[in-house]
């Protein structure tokens, strides 16, 4: 062969084994673009699975693909007195002389220059007779550990393209160990999250079963107030009534007496049992809402307060009056009580001036303002009133038993408004009430 034929002989081995060496070298890089196409698998599988030996598994997969491996380690720091601890390795031998490794890596400072460094390092070992892979396993922000691994076949140092990949790798593990810590902590905490709201719900339930049997309650003391109560009272009036009219004339003057403090607290004793019947029977005895013209109501009002108004030849105004969803009858006892209240307590020698008006506050809600021009009340005594049997005045100054106002308030509240007073002594009063205009539960509850 001539010397041409021998330099094109030469030429031709050279461009084959060049094209080997780039099919070897593009085989690779299709290898380690698999690679990092699949560490979207790490991610995507975490919510399934916050094990970090799951991610430990799948990182060892990659490294062993880039980089054929003996053996690999994953230490992590403690986080309490950050200390290294084996997380994950490969047999009890194994792993026994990775730790010796590490305390001589420690030991000599290999490891905290390691740990600086975001690439893939070859070290001395003090144990193996062979060079230790070493590198960092961190986040952006946080170290969370270091891998130490021993080579397939000694190598003087990982190609850069390489090295690339499999920081790339463990940048990957190490933000997937510290997304499934987090994804652990977010279902422990929304386990604890429904621990607690079962408690709640179970806490709520058990308060609706104590409400329920108070509401029972209260109706069997209903059922006793308008029976057992009253049964035996009636006789004591009815027997002190026999007494006065039918041994009148057998009886002394103190006898007497006797007999007519009897009746009166008899009678007193009646009506303050009626007056808790009335209480009890607005939520108990209610009956259902329905549109109810407030202004023909109050007409029907002023019509069963004839004698009274006469008595007092009070003046009463009535303006417009809006229609709303209510207990017609309730609607009734709130502003017979309220008119009566406004004629009861007048100022002697002055005609009682009543007004009762209305205004749209559109919220939903109505004002309606029942004023007068009597003794009024002491802004002290506001809230007061409103309690059953609270009484302002003595017996003997005005009759009642301080139930009247309660009960509106309570007829208010189930209707879902408001009543509130604004008084003072001598300067008559004015009660504001708020009624929904589609009934409780329509709208939100005034603040008052």
């Amino acid at each position: 062969m001539d010397k041409q034929g021998i330099e094109q002989e030469a030429d031709v081995k050279k461009l084959k084994s060049r094209i080997q060496f780039l099919e070897k070298e593009n085989q690779w890089f299709l290898s380690a673009m698999e690679v990092i196409a699949s560490m979207g698998d790490m991610h995507r599988d975490i919510p399934r699975s916050a094990d970090p030996n799951f991610l430990f598994t799948m990182a060892r997969r990659y490294l062993n693909q880039l980089l054929n491996m003996k053996s690999l380690a994953f230490f992590l720091i403690n986080e309490e007195d950050h200390s290294f601890f084996l997380a994950n390795g490969e047999s009890d031998e194994e792993n026994g002389r990775f730790q010796v490794e590490l305390d001589h890596q420690i030991e000599n400072g290999t490891l905290a220059w390691a740990l600086k460094q975001n690439r893939p390092l070859l070290v001395k070992s003090e144990l193996f007779n062979e060079k230790l892979f070493l590198h960092v396993l961190g986040t952006r922000s946080q170290i969370k550990g270091i891998v130490m691994g021993r080579l397939g076949k000694a190598i003087l140092n990982v190609p850069l393209e390489m090295g690339h990949l499999i920081s790339i790798v463990l940048h990957n593990t190490a933000n997937a160990l510290e997304n499934g810590g987090l994804y652990k902590m977010l279902s422990e905490q929304n386990k604890n999250l429904e621990r607690t709201v079962q408690s709640r719900t179970l806490e709520l339930e058990n308060k609706a079963w104590e409400l329920k049997k108070n509401i029972q309650e209260l109706k069997d003391f209903t059922f006793i107030a308008s029976h057992d109560l009253q049964e035996p009272l009636r006789k004591v009036i009815s027997f002190g009534e026999r007494l006065r009219v039918n041994y009148n004339e057998l009886l002394d003057d103190r006898a007497k007496n006797y007999i007519a403090v009897m009746e009166k607290a008899s009678m007193r004793m009646q009506k303050l049992i009626d007056g808790l019947l009335q209480l009890s029977r607005v939520t108990t005895k209610g009956t259902q809402f329905q549109p109810t013209r407030l202004e023909k109501l109050m007409s029907e009002v002023l019509v069963d307060l004839e004698s009274t108004i006469a008595k007092s030849q009070a003046q009463i105004i009535v303006g417009d009056l809006p229609t709303v969803i209510a207990d017609e009858t309730q609607m009734r006892q709130l502003f017979t009580c309220l008119t009566h209240n406004a004629v009861k307590f007048n100022k002697p020698g002055v005609v009682p001036e009543i007004s009762i008006a209305s205004n749209n506050l559109g919220n939903g809600y109505w004002e309606i303002l029942v004023h007068d021009n009597g003794i009024g009340i002491d802004e002290k005594y506001n809230d007061r009133i409103f309690k059953p049997f609270e009484r302002l005045h003595g017996r003997s100054e005005r009759e009642g038993i301080g139930m009247g106002l309660a009960l509106c308030q309570k007829i208010v509240t189930r209707h879902g408004g408001t009543i509130k007073v604004k008084s003072k002594p001598d300067k008559g009063s004015t009660f504001i009430i708020t009624l929904p205009e589609k009934g409780p539960g329509s709208v939100t509850r005034p603040r008052v």
